[in-house]
């Protein structure tokens, strides 16, 4: 009786020891899930980082612009080596909106003996971009029926992506980005949206000081010592001639001349249709 109480005992200490074994393995367990589920937040918490740090590296380069294609070329790498592609290009589109303009090419080290000189059509897959004035994408690009677009010699393009440069709801140009290991994925085609969105703020910055440059270009002032004759008023210009004043200063300025006579004048010249009051 005593051995059956005993095996009684050990048979409970057992099953609680088995429960507990079992509650440990399952807290061991959620701790593991928990650890990978902290490390998976920290990595998306750096590339997040990464991603901002990119588009601000962006930001800067169009506050220090002076030259949209010195800024576009800035931002496309930064976008490129952020997505992980090899190849790409920037283009604007042409002013009878027919063709891509490209502005620079990024073979990536890849063979290329498409001449640079070739027209780009919007056509393929990029039109699709243009369309919708939204990035898109193709992972299999060699199998896809955009491929009969490319001409010979071009660069292999596994996989592509198109950004768009949006301006008043159109599209005005492009980046295009291409050969990532791996493909490309919606998070990509997000960041690569946002450094359209950079590169379109550029392009427009860069179209708006060059018309300003045209409209200072426009404009005439006159500044420094003159050298005008005290008697009859010439003026005396860079090149030693003398010029009447009213020439002169329409020749330099953006002023023009009406003639009418004052009334001091008028006595002088013409004292009998003057009054002695």
């Amino acid at each position: 009786m005593n051995m059956a109480h005993n095996n009684e005992k050990a048979e409970e200490r057992l099953q609680d020891f088995e429960r507990r074994h079992s509650d440990l393995q399952a807290e061991l367990s959620k701790h593991r899930d928990d650890k990978k589920a902290l490390a998976e937040a920290l990595r998306e918490t750096q590339k997040q980082k990464e991603e901002i740090d990119a588009l601000l590296v962006c930001a800067r380069a169009v506050l220090t612009s002076t030259s949209f294609p010195k800024t576009a070329r800035e931002i496309f790498d930064v976008c490129r080596t952020s997505i992980g592609a090899r190849s790409g290009y920037v283009a604007l589109l042409s002013e009878a909106g027919q063709e891509n303009e490209v502005l620079f090419l990024e073979s990536g080290g890849l063979d290329c003996t498409v001449d640079p000189e070739l027209p780009m059509p919007i056509r393929g897959l990029r039109s699709e971009s243009y369309r919708m004035n939204k990035t898109v994408f193709h992972n299999d690009f060699m199998n896809s029926q955009w491929v009969a677009f490319m001409p010979a010699g071009h660069v292999v393009l596994n996989n592509v992506l198109f950004a768009p440069l949006i301006h008043d709801d159109r599209t005005v140009g492009l980046i295009g980005i291409a050969n990532k290991d791996g493909g490309f994925t919606e998070a990509d085609a997000r960041l690569a949206t946002a450094f359209g969105e950079i590169a379109s703020i550029a392009l427009q910055n860069s179209r708006t000081l060059d018309q300003l440059r045209e409209a200072l270009s426009q404009v005439k002032t006159l500044s420094g010592l003159l050298p005008i004759c005290a008697s009859c008023k010439k003026i005396r210009d860079d090149k030693g001639y003398w010029n009447q004043i009213e020439s002169y200063i329409r020749d330099h300025s953006e002023a023009e001349f009406s003639h009418g006579i004052c009334p001091e004048c008028v006595k002088k010249l013409y004292p009998d249709f003057c009054n002695d009051d």
